[in-house]
């Protein structure tokens, strides 16, 4: 039985998400962020799993993490699709087509037909000293979320065009789920992820490259109005 249209675009939004984490300027630096959002050196994470403590405080600051990265790009983001939804149906049109344009260039600057050197330019907030609790963490979810847009924003930026299209906001939890669960995930098998990193880093252009493609066909579904197909699906 095939997928239904809105469980289609809600697999593509939490694809989205996980080629955000695995993306060059995400991947490299998660081992870092766990370092400083737990207060814990690379060696006590990958000893985290012989006492309870040291994993429940590696994990639990990862979830503080990735709520306020989420809370901050749910908010935000669907801020700006309202806002679209109430505008009139030609200027919507004009919109989305103006939209898909930009997805489209972005696509072709992850494929690497050309490079827009803003892109690489990440506004990290760091927060330095001992562990400041999970208050702490959930600062630097939010600080991550607007320090990494400029990076992530060709991946999200085509996500947030599909949901201002399709009238779905839940397709930005569904973003957020696809880049937080990962990161969840590399806070519970610390020594796995970090293994399987160094194996990983080798494929990352071949991510980027099949993400560009993806948003290349996003841009034109945008652009010539199409968008809506992917909800009729299934």
């Amino acid at each position: 039985m095939g997928l239904h249209g809105s469980e289609l675009t809600l697999g593509i939004a939490f694809a989205a998400g996980v080629v955000s984490f695995l993306s060059p300027c995400v991947l490299p630096i998660v081992p870092a962020y766990l370092s400083v959002i737990s207060g814990l050196s690379f060696e006590e994470m990958q000893t985290a799993n012989s006492t309870a403590a040291s994993r429940w405080r590696l994990f639990s600051s990862a979830l503080a993490f990735v709520v306020g990265f989420s809370l901050v790009t749910v908010l935000m983001m669907g801020g700006i699709v309202t806002l679209f939804a109430e505008l009139d149906d030609d200027i919507k049109t004009v919109i989305t087509r103006i939209a898909g344009g930009v997805v489209m260039v972005l696509a072709l600057h992850l494929i690497g037909v050309f490079r827009i050197q803003a892109l690489f330019k990440e506004r990290r907030f760091h927060l330095h000293g001992k562990y400041l609790g999970l208050l702490g963490a959930l600062i630097a979810g939010v600080a991550f979320a607007f320090g990494w847009t400029p990076c992530i924003g060709p991946i999200l930026g085509s996500v947030v065009a599909m949901a201002a299209s399709t009238a779905k906001t839940v397709l930005l939890v569904s973003y957020t789920l696809g880049l937080a669960l990962p990161f969840l995930l590399a806070a519970l098998f610390i020594n796995l992820f970090i293994g399987a990193m160094r194996h990983f880093t080798r494929h990352v252009r071949t991510v980027e490259i099949v993400a560009g493609c993806m948003l290349l066909v996003m841009g034109l579904l945008l652009v010539f109005d199409k968008l809506t197909l992917l909800s009729r699906m299934g």
